[in-house]
């Protein structure tokens, strides 16, 4: 009940003027993003690809195999099997759940995120699942955000204000205000602007569902497990 009280207070932060990005956001050309870049193993970038990747299982057409001699056509089919290994290995290691961390330092303060990634895609089920992000400021800066994206959730040409129903493992649900924006074409994200950093954690188990719907429709149904250390590793960022 603690993180839904703190994800009641949200709608107290939105302005009844033109929609824009959540404070701390700036809007990028497509969606929100924090105005400063991640260096070094790079987040937002692994994060980026975690979601490009979903519902992509099709391989890229080389063209330029019809032109290969047979040498280069025994390497390409080499490097081909070598690959589909690899992607078997990601598609395994992301249908159980993949958790990721960083932080970087700004003028105002780490900017700490994790992200956990978890879903499937089939020709018969289509994608389930997607990729929730926690991030936020080292403290004092209060801005911090609870992020989710997934095909099934809206995805609008511009940044917009919508109502979206939140429930946390068995806590009574609520319907909150939320920014919508379209992350790919294919891809849609909420995000909940959230007063802290170190609030929201506190609010967070090791394992934790969560599951989105708008007028009873399902969104999103997806649920992390083993947070604990991230939680853990994320306050010891915020501080």
């Amino acid at each position: 009940m603690k993180f839904l009280g703190i994800l009641f207070f949200i709608t107290l932060l939105f302005p009844v003027t033109a929609v824009a990005c959540p404070t701390g956001m700036q809007f990028n050309g497509n969606g929100c993003s924090p105005p400063y870049e991640y260096t070094g193993w790079d987040l937002m970038r692994d994060r980026r690809a975690a979601i490009d990747a979903i519902g992509s299982d099709r391989a890229p057409v080389d063209y330029g195999k019809y032109l290969k001699t047979p040498e280069q056509m025994r390497e390409l089919e080499e490097a081909r099997k070598q690959r589909e290994k690899e992607d078997e290995k990601k598609r395994q290691a992301l249908s159980q759940g993949i958790w990721n961390i960083d932080s970087t330092a700004t003028p105002e303060g780490n900017l700490c995120a994790a992200t956990f990634a978890k879903y499937t895609s089939n020709i018969n089920d289509g994608v389930i699942g997607g990729v929730i992000t926690i991030m936020g400021f080292q403290q004092p800066k209060p801005d911090a955000w609870l992020i989710f994206q997934g095909v099934k959730l809206p995805k609008p040409k511009s940044v917009k204000k919508m109502k979206i129903t939140l429930q946390q493992d068995d806590e009574p649900a609520q319907t909150l205000q939320v920014f919508n924006y379209r992350e790919t074409r294919d891809v849609g994200t909420i995000m909940f602007a959230v007063p802290g950093l170190t609030a929201m954690l506190n609010g967070m188990s090791d394992t934790q569902r969560f599951r989105l719907s708008d007028n009873g429709k399902m969104l999103l149904d997806i649920e992390w497990h083993n947070a604990a250390p991230i939680i853990k590793k994320l306050k010891q960022c915020a501080k």
